[in-house]
């Protein structure tokens, strides 16, 4: 009932305005239905269909959350030489973020202090990660590395508390939300807990399969910061889990498992109700997960190491798996003719990743995803069981007023708001397909939009009957080549996009 009044709430407010109060969006699945309509053709580089844009004041990964005339995100700390070492930037300390939607100003800030510090502008996450989450009257701002707090809409701080961070890897997908006045997130059982597993492994080390505490989904009273309760089944890092309603009861999909041997054991996935005792409904031991959920009304998607898996929402049962590895086909691009050619087999591919982190979403009876191979989209027919690959640019290169697209080459960097120049791996300079981690994709209106960390967009017609070209939409750009990086979701309210970089904050929509 409490979720029914929150979705009532959230649509009553959706008639006069599009909200976007957290990470996963109004709907709580990264979809937004509506009668309003949002750009799908921009360019930052070029200054198209922009209507503001603005420096923040340093780099960072968080989402946006819209509400109102307001607007939400973390950054870290301003940078300085003293924070790089020996294996590049590692900083803890964040700040929350309060903007003016209609022009991008700062309003107020606050400071996130972090216990563990975090790779910036890392691969797969960093201390900024995770989107701050408001109800219209607080709001809720995390640092990943080991800091929460509470705030009102004008800054005022209701309470702020810090929690333990086991590595760089602590929860590296996760993402917190509301749920009947508690605040969710993952981390571990307090180190008073009775039922938390002692700490064997050495400082940093990522690899230890035993030594570490487990990680646990634990939920906070939003207003008072005070723990009220955990999901006892456990949750490895790579798991970003996924909100889904059976029977009228909020759920949360949830797994163990994945690369770095998670301590978290038996591996595999599970369905838990977010009530007070925190029931497990299902769990399906000895699949392998990472991380890559979704669910609709009756199903759950996932992706293991070769294949695509459908589960009973209900039960957890196998309804279908699809062979995704070596199977399918492609339609490429030849640069030569600047056409694209006939549709051909991909049984030769070898690619080491099906697809990048956190990139796929269902849409009806598609499901899409971000391949493993530089320039490469995937849709699954969950129907017939076919799969589709569509090569895309790799990058957008605006030159002389005029845009092209480069199907292979690009320039890679990370400028910062402030000018500091990150250091680290340097994965995160590379194209943005395969092993690197990318915002997770909105669909808004059946039109999905999937950015690389290169910034370059795409979007795509959902419901095209072709995964072909025709269902290529637009291919946009957050900014120039080499000075543009973002692993951030978008976010969609009142008609307008809204979008950061390392460097800055983007208003898309009603613009030249």
């Amino acid at each position: 009932m409490a979720v029914a009044g929150l979705v009532a709430v959230l649509a009553s407010a959706a008639l006069s305005q599009d909200l976007w109060p957290e990470h996963r969006g109004p709907q709580r699945n990264y979809h937004l239905t509506t009668t309003t309509e949002y750009p799908t053709k921009w360019s930052v580089a070029s200054d198209e269909n922009i209507r503001w844009k603005m420096p923040l004041p340093e780099t960072g990964h968080s989402g946006i959350a819209a509400w109102g005339d307001k607007l939400f995100l973390t950054c870290f700390r301003k940078l300085t030489a003293e924070d790089i070492g020996k294996k590049g930037t590692w900083v803890s300390e964040t700040c929350g973020y309060c903007l003016a939607a209609d022009t991008g100003k700062i309003l107020w800030s606050c400071d996130l202090p972090g216990q563990r510090p975090n790779q910036v502008n890392g691969t797969f996450t960093d201390s900024t990660t995770p989107t701050p989450v408001t109800d219209g009257k607080h709001v809720w701002f995390v640092n990943a590395g080991g800091y929460m707090a509470c705030h009102t809409m004008d800054g005022r701080r209701v309470w702020g508390k810090e929690f333990e961070v086991r590595t760089k890897h602590s929860a590296k997908q996760f993402q917190p939300f509301l749920h009947e006045g508690n605040l969710y997130y993952a981390m571990l059982r307090d180190a008073s807990d009775k039922k938390r597993r002692p700490q064997k492994a050495i400082d940093y080390d990522k690899n230890s399969k035993t030594g570490w505490p487990w990680m646990y989904v634990r939920c906070f009273d939003a207003l008072s910061g005070k723990p009220t309760g955990i999901i006892p089944e456990g949750i490895t890092v790579h798991s970003k889990g996924a909100l889904g309603v059976l029977n009228g009861e909020t759920v949360l999909l949830h797994a163990k498992g994945g690369g770095h041997s998670p301590p978290e054991k038996s591996y595999g996935i599970g369905l838990s109700r977010l009530n007070a005792a925190h029931d497990l409904i299902w769990e399906r031991p000895g699949l392998y997960f990472e991380g890559t959920h979704f669910v609709d009304q009756k199903y759950a998607y996932c992706f293991d190491k070769n294949d695509f898996v459908v589960l009973a929402l209900a039960t957890g049962k196998t309804v279908k798996r699809i062979r995704i590895r070596d199977t399918g086909s492609v339609i490429a691009f030849d640069d030569t003719s600047g056409r694209y050619k006939k549709s051909t087999d991909v049984s030769t591919w070898k690619p080491r990743h099906l697809l990048t982190h956190r990139t796929n979403i269902g849409v009806g009876r598609y499901h899409f995803f971000m391949g493993g191979r530089p320039g490469i989209l995937g849709r699954i027919d969950v129907e017939t069981g076919e799969v589709c690959y569509l090569q895309v640019p790799v990058q957008v290169v605006v030159e002389n007023g005029g845009k092209k697209f480069s199907w292979s080459e690009f320039q890679s960097g990370d400028d910062t708001g402030s000018g500091f120049v990150v250091k680290g791996d340097r994965r995160r300079l590379s194209h943005g397909f395969g092993h690197i981690s990318a915002a997770t994709p909105i669909v808004l209106n059946n039109h999905i939009y999937f950015s690389t960390v290169l910034g370059t967009v795409y979007v795509v017609d959902a419901t095209a009957e072709r995964f072909d070209e025709t269902a290529l939409v637009a291919v946009n750009d957050l900014g120039l080549p080499g000075k543009t990086w973002t692993l951030s979701p978008f976010t969609a309210a009142n008609g307008h996009l809204y979008q950061r970089t390392s460097r800055e904050i983007i208003c898309i929509g009603d613009g030249r």
